[in-house]
């Protein structure tokens, strides 16, 4: 590695090609400002210098470290605007969240990318714990999840709330057996959300999510409904990506006698602090389940 205290005093010298004023601005002797340059040659194996009297030209070595200089210069330069400026309206924000919060948020971010163009959004939808995971590990800076996390190295505010849904194929009259004789089109957060629906409906049913027939999978979000809406299975998925859904007619939300309704958490990681953008995501989480 390369002695920075050394390249400092090359590059001064290099810019104003004279040893006695190098010694000056950097309040050194001249003797000291050469000692540099020597030991620079030596760890180069390389002569810097071309010597032709009181004056020099840079070698080619000479002129390569230079333009290295040059590089490291302007990158601490952008180091530090960058952890100075914090600009609240310029950079990527990475956030996790639930398939249907994905479909619900996205129309919201690309409205602030537009308004604020040096914004962009990266959204990567998934289960509940991979999104505590995604935050813990520094992929994602924001995670929404719903259900209560118990990590002392997270953060969790409650935003609001999102009404779950048992939805079935249309002119379906649901009950026990016409749930079992369906059979359930699971998801990432299939389990999660129907063990709370069924059991706060059907507690004299249920006994378990692997007790109901499972008839399907899919992790893509805005595909859960297409199989529902053919008559095949029912499914579980909040009131948001039932609202989503662009052939309401072919589906019907259950009537139940015990709305179920789920916490939305927005976590981020305790001890980290967020780019001063985050601002504006959060006022926009806020807003939309306030």
């Amino acid at each position: 590695m390369i002695n920075p205290v050394f390249l400092r005093s090359f590059m001064c010298l290099a810019k104003t090609k004279h040893f006695t004023h190098t010694a000056e601005q950097l309040n050194m002797t001249q003797p000291g400002v050469s000692q540099h340059i020597k030991k620079l040659e030596t760890q180069l194996g390389k002569p810097l210098l071309n010597r032709q009297g009181k004056s020099f030209e840079l070698t080619l070595a000479g002129e390569t470290l230079y333009q290295y200089g040059l590089q490291q210069d302007k990158a601490e330069a952008e180091l530090l605007k960058t952890i100075v400026g914090d600009d609240p309206l310029t950079g990527e924000c990475k956030l996790s969240c639930s398939g249907s919060m994905a479909m619900q948020l996205y129309p919201e971010l690309l409205d602030l990318q537009k308004q604020y163009p040096h914004l962009t959004f990266s959204i990567e939808a998934c289960s509940n714990r991979s999104i505590m995971e995604r935050v813990l590990n520094n992929q994602s800076d924001m995670g929404l999840v719903t259900q209560q996390i118990h990590d002392p190295k997270l953060l969790q505010k409650p935003l609001g709330e999102d009404a779950l849904c048992l939805v079935v194929p249309a002119k379906v009259e649901i009950n026990w057996q016409g749930v079992l004789q369906l059979g359930f089109i699971n998801h990432p957060d299939g389990y999660h959300y129907g063990q709370q629906l069924l059991e706060a409906n059907f507690p004299e049913h249920f006994s378990g999510m692997d007790r109901i027939p499972q008839v399907g999978y899919i992790n893509q979000l805005s595909q859960i409904l297409l199989p529902v809406s053919q008559g095949i299975g029912f499914t579980v998925v909040p009131r948001s990506a039932l609202d989503a859904f662009s052939h309401q007619e072919l589906v019907c939300r259950a009537e139940l006698l015990v709305p179920v309704k789920e916490t939305i958490y927005l976590i981020t990681k305790k001890y980290r602090t967020l780019p001063a953008r985050y601002q504006k995501v959060t006022e926009l989480l806020v807003k939309q389940w306030s």
